[in-house]
């Protein structure tokens, strides 16, 4: 296997967190866990432009087409607003009635907010339920996967884009190069991209061993995306980073002579170079600081399985799979996890067979602790589960660091 993005034969090995089933299935509940496809789940890194990656075995990410995060959290919500006015000041062109072209993953589709704000937009979305689920709800839908091809038909048909919006699709894309290409060649002379996607930055330093997963084919870094979009001609111009999924980054990318870059640019890469992202040493100590999480998570659950305490969890998130298989936790240790997803209710999570209840479910059963599998929306379900401190029940947050939280 060749690096993803510079096709170099410099890979090493990070991590390797054995066959787990795909993250993002959540089966029918009668159905034995036992039968759950597992794939191998190897995360490498490549020692010529240091792009974070998964090798070639496992799956593409299962399609859900459910409530995007943006519908279900107020604080998604108010997160995809901003990325939407801020995407918007960036192209004044946009504003005043120019093209705008949005790709995303998981049908996390922006352009709802876009119509909000008086502007027309394109979706390209290769997944073809999402596609529709995009159409039926009355949005202009191309239904293929973004890359050159897709982006050269688009120009010869309606011309260059004044803005392109990459709604966390690019990690999800076996070919990010294709997709690098294809921005550049959608993009009008003065245009601007602007890309959001969980930042490897956070995801080493604080261990977030569950945002690995299948499909979710690189984790990317100011230095490797840069190198990338070099190689297209395309620079980046801003860079901010974002306290969304435990760490994210927002970059601001135009043509490469179209302007220079915003001081925050050389900050995140220096950043980046002080946590030793272009070496081994950083990734070797990621490795053994995810051991020490699965080993802290598993000795809880274990410890109050042994006191005869109820644990249930808050949240059916995909990457919470990873976090749950890869820690070998089962419906033994977790007796049931809620989810606001009308999709995921009745159903369970894959591997672990645990069950997903609706969120009352808590309140009904009082149990003595609820893990927050989304635990980046800690504040958030907290606030709104106050009633468990009123029984006695405490929360759980299993990263960036395991801690069980104190009253009020």
């Amino acid at each position: 296997m060749t690096c993803r993005s510079c096709r170099r034969e410099a890979l090493t090995e990070v991590l390797d967190l054995g066959a787990l089933p795909e993250a993002n299935s959540f089966p029918d509940a009668r159905s034995d866990p036992a039968d759950d496809p597992r794939f191998p789940l190897r995360v490498l890194v490549c020692r010529a432009c240091w792009l974070v990656q998964l090798d070639d075995a496992g799956p593409a990410e299962a399609a859900l087409p459910g409530p995007a995060a943006h519908e279900l959290s107020p604080t998604m919500r108010a997160h995809a607003i901003g990325l939407v006015d801020d995407a918007l000041s960036r192209a004044p062109a946009a504003r005043a009635g120019g093209r705008v072209v949005e790709i995303a993953s998981h049908g996390g589709h922006l352009a709802g907010f876009l119509d909000e704000r008086g502007i027309g937009s394109l979706i390209v979305e290769g997944t073809p339920a999402l596609a529709e689920a995009a159409a039926a709800r009355g949005h202009r839908v191309l239904g293929r996967q973004f890359g050159r091809e897709v982006a050269a038909d688009l120009v010869a048909e309606e011309g260059p884009a004044d803005l392109v919006v990459d709604n966390y699709l690019l990690a999800h894309v076996a070919d990010p190069d294709d997709v690098a290409a294809g921005i550049a060649t959608l993009l009008a002379p003065e245009g601007r991209a602007v890309l959001e996607f969980d930042h490897v930055l956070p995801l080493m330093l604080d261990r977030r061993f569950d945002s690995i997963r299948h499909g979710h084919y690189s984790y990317l870094g100011l230095r490797s995306i840069s190198a990338l979009l070099n190689r297209h001609a395309l620079a980046v111009l801003d860079a901010i980073p974002q306290p969304v999924y435990g760490g994210a980054l927002r970059i601001v990318v135009g043509h490469a002579d179209a302007a220079s870059p915003a001081a925050s640019v050389a900050d995140v890469l220096e950043a980046e170079e002080r946590a030793g992202l272009a070496g081994l040493g950083a990734y070797e100590a990621f490795a053994g600081g995810v051991l020490e999480r699965m080993a802290q998570l598993r000795g809880f659950l274990d410890e109050r399985r042994a006191g005869g305490e109820v644990v249930v969890g808050y949240g059916a998130p995909s990457r919470g799979n990873t976090l749950l298989n890869a820690s070998g936790v089962g419906a033994d240790l977790l007796a049931y996890t809620v989810d606001r997803s009308p999709l995921k209710q009745g159903r369970r999570l894959p591997g672990s067979g645990i069950p997903i209840h609706e969120p009352r479910r808590i309140l009904e059963t009082r149990p003595a602790y609820v893990l927050i599998l989304t635990w980046d929306l800690r504040d958030e379900v907290v606030a709104g589960l106050r009633e468990v401190e009123d029984w006695g029940g405490r929360f759980v947050v299993p990263l960036p660091r395991f801690e069980v939280l104190a009253p009020g």
